[in-house]
Parts: structure tokens; C-alpha cells; sequence
């Protein structure tokens, strides 16, 4: 009889724990997965700058780039279509320098006057990335925001060159270097790099460290002037005056 009684005593138990613990693995699953797919949510709303302990060469990165997450460039607040321009942007450091590369499908993408005035490239096809360390929020540009304004030249000799800015005013040769790597009838990609302390950046960048980026393509007909911009997530034409518009991004190690 005790023998019984233990037997169905044990059963019972064991029927209610199992009961028990299918309800809190169950539990536990739901959770980890709705933090999971949180998280995911939340990284892939954030820009990533890749840190390494050696950047790449602009135009001569190899196989740097490849296998990391780009920022998606696709909003267009003037209206357009993907067919006009979209781009990928790529960002990395290696704690005092910004790396820079752009690949971009543009469906008329034209070089720019010699000696047009940074103040009037965005009227052609050009490429900008807003990028700074100041988290909190703020409308005016501090001394670490950035308006990185990149666009092509020709040469008489028919060699591309590519131009740099910031902030509306030209880079010098020591302040930016960069390299068209691919310029195609619909499309071309840029690489270029910028010394952090250019940026009004003078310590390092580290893993896990929140920026402020926003990032832009210029879109112009063939003998027109721009007609479309396309943003990262500015849903107006405000990144170029209003740093509050610009969105999150984080420095994560590089594999």
C-alpha cells in the first residue's frame, strides 16, 4: 500500500512540475524571443561603424567591405523612385580616422563643373554624410557635427577626381583622401577617408560608443539640377541645417 500511495504521490508530482516547467519554458522562450527580435529591431534601426585596428585605402580596400552591414539609403522626402537613386553606405574607423564607402545606383549620375562652389555641388549628382558625437539633442551644429559633402570632377585629361567638404567649405589634400572605384552609366561607387581631428572629433572612437549620423544622395535629371533627394531617415530636406534630424548610430568591433 505505501509502495502504491508513493508510486501515485511521485506521479502526481511529476505530472505538475512538468506542467510547471512547460509553462515557464514557455514563458522563458516568448520572452527571449520577443527580446530577441527587440534587439535585432533596435540594431538594425542604428547605423553601424565598423572599428578596426587597420582601415581600409579608399580605392584600393579589397576585401574589407565585404560581409559588413551598410546603411540602406532609400527615403525620398521630394518624391522619386528607387530608379531615380538608392545607395548603400558603409562607415568604419580605426579610432582616428572616419572611412567612407558608397555604392550607389543612379540613373543619370553626371561629374560636376571644375570650379563649381561646394555651396552648389548638391545641385548635381553628390553624395553626403552627416556624422557627429554629440548625443543629446541639439539643432545647432556643434564643433564635432560634420556635413561631409563628396562629388566627381573630370580632369581635361578625362581623369575622375573626386572633391570633399565640410561644412561647406572645400578640403584641402591633407584633410580628405579618396578614389572613384567604380563609375558606371547607372551607377558608381566612392571610397574616401577623413582624419577624425578634421571633424572636430579629437578622442577616439570606441566600441559601443553612440554617434549621430545621416546620410544623403543628390539626384539630377541629365541637364537639369537636382530634382531628388534621397535620405537615410530625415524625412525632410533638414539634415544640412538641423543635427536633431539625424538618427542614431553605434561603433561596433570589427571580425
Amino acid at each position: 500500500m505505501y509502495h502504491i500511495f508513493m508510486n501515485s504521490c511521485m506521479i502526481h508530482l511529476s505530472a505538475s512540475t512538468k506542467k510547471l516547467i512547460l509553462c515557464f519554458l514557455l514563458g522563458f522562450v516568448i520572452f527571449s524571443f520577443a527580446f530577441a527580435q527587440g534587439k535585432a529591431a533596435g540594431d538594425s534601426d542604428m547605423a553601424k561603424i565598423y572599428l578596426t585596428d587597420a582601415g581600409p585605402t579608399p580605392g584600393n580596400s579589397g576585401n574589407f567591405w565585404r560581409g559588413l552591414d551598410g546603411t540602406v539609403v532609400d527615403l525620398r522626402p521630394w518624391g522619386g523612385a528607387a530608379t531615380d537613386a538608392t545607395g548603400v553606405f558603409y562607415l568604419a574607423t580605426d579610432g582616428k580616422t572616419l572611412f567612407v564607402r558608397a555604392e550607389v545606383s543612379d540613373a543619370s549620375p553626371q561629374f560636376q563643373l571644375n570650379d563649381t562652389p561646394i555651396s552648389q555641388v548638391y545641385n548635381l549628382t553628390s553624395i553626403e554624410v552627416f556624422f557627429g558625437t554629440t548625443t543629446k539633442r541639439h539643432d545647432a551644429y556643434d564643433d564635432s557635427d560634420s556635413q561631409l559633402t563628396i562629388w566627381v570632377i573630370r580632369n581635361d585629361n578625362g581623369e575622375m577626381k573626386v572633391m570633399a567638404g565640410r561644412n561647406r567649405r572645400l578640403a584641402n589634400d591633407r584633410q580628405y583622401k579618396a578614389a572613384v572605384v567604380e563609375w558606371k552609366e547607372k551607377s558608381y561607387i566612392i571610397e574616401a577617408s577623413f582624419p577624425l581631428d578634421y571633424l572636430g572629433i579629437y578622442q577616439p572612437l570606441k566600441a559601443n560608443q553612440k554617434v549621430r549620423c545621416e546620410f544623403r544622395i543628390n539626384h539630377a535629371k541629365p541637364k537639369a539640377t537636382r530634382s531628388v533627394i534621397v535620405n537615410w531617415k530625415t524625412p525632410t530636406d533638414r539634415a544640412y541645417t538641423t543635427p536633431s534630424t539625424w538618427s542614431d548610430g553605434i561603433v561596433v568591433k570589427k571580425n
